[in-house]
């Protein structure tokens, strides 16, 4: 298998089949980055009421529960809709990362063996439950959950507690980067093979050390690609952001009501933007993946089939 080959190919199967695979990519990121956004806004605001960092002033939960009440009595309609919101925000970060990411992998595939994609959302669905078991146990130890204890460790315990955990912090960092990474071909098996998860698990690891070099180089390969992709998002975005930025500035300085619209209207432009060449990127790096899987299990197959064969002579 060689690594260019793979992803000229998958390069070239983006550009060709963009238009019908773009959705897969860009609707999970669109969801992400707006819980993403909401919870480094979380964040941000935990560590600047921070007693134990010296943040301007401690929380008050007693306060804080009595402005939600006045906001709520005062617009009911307003929070109803709010409510309908969050409720359509955290269904699609819930459902749309596995259902879509299962028919990417599917049509992709078909692509592959020039078989059309319809049905591909169909085995999207039907796989599921054990994509979103699979997303639950990797997450439990991925660098947002990592980041996450150790956010709560310094804001409720200072740094002395925080520099005694961190050895354990990045140990379990550390093992989540392995097993990530261990568990690269777990979601193809389940999807392409209706595999139990646990059994999945298992052919991944093998699949992995058996080709552990054409999978290291896949692997750091598409982790540069992804830092590089990455930074020109930011290029990108970094002129909408700064509209954005002036024209709410301008626009709340004059007009509260109309700056509040417009602001509204270029985040929603810029998050749009953000989410396309996220799915892009996730486009391509699934079909990358799906190239090397097939690539590496057709190998593996005809080596069992030329060991049985090797073995019914003798």
């Amino acid at each position: 298998m060689d690594v260019r080959d793979v992803v000229r190919k998958a390069w070239q199967v983006t550009q060709v089949h963009l238009k019908k695979l773009i959705w897969y990519g860009s609707v999970p990121a669109f969801f992400t980055i707006v819980v993403s956004s909401a919870y480094l806004g979380y964040q941000y605001n935990a560590f600047n009421h921070s007693a134990a960092l010296g943040g301007v002033q401690e929380m008050n939960l007693m306060s804080n529960i009595r402005m939600v009440w006045g906001i709520v009595s005062h617009y009911p309609a307003l929070t109803v809709l709010a409510i309908l919101l969050a409720i359509t925000i955290f269904g699609g970060y819930t459902l749309s990362p596995p259902i879509f990411r299962a028919t990417l992998i599917q049509a992709l595939m078909r692509i592959k063996n020039y078989e059309s994609i319809t049905g591909s959302f169909e085995i999207g669905v039907r796989r599921f439950c054990p994509m979103f078991e699979f997303a639950l146990i990797t997450g439990s130890f991925s660098i947002i959950t990592v980041f996450t204890e150790s956010s709560f460790i310094l804001r409720w315990w200072g740094e002395k507690m925080f520099f005694l955990a961190l050895p354990i912090l990045l140990f379990i960092g550390m093992v989540g980067v392995i097993a990530s990474f261990l568990f690269t071909y777990t979601e193809y098996f389940i999807v392409l093979e209706d595999k139990k998860i646990i059994e999945s698990i298992k052919e991944s690891v093998i699949l992995v050390i058996s080709n552990l070099r054409k999978t290291i180089l896949i692997f750091i390969l598409m982790l540069l690609i992804g830092v590089r992709i990455i930074l020109n998002i930011l290029l990108v975005l970094f002129i909408p952001m700064g509209i954005v930025a002036l024209s709410g500035y301008l626009a709340t300085t004059f007009l509260h009501t109309i700056g509040l619209v417009i602001l509204g209207i270029l985040g929603f432009i810029v998050l749009l933007v953000a989410s396309y060449l996220m799915g892009l990127f996730n486009v391509f790096a699934t079909a990358v993946w799906v190239f090397t899987y097939s690539a590496l299990t057709e190998r593996s197959q005809h080596h069992t089939k030329e060991k049985k064969e090797k073995e019914a002579e003798e």
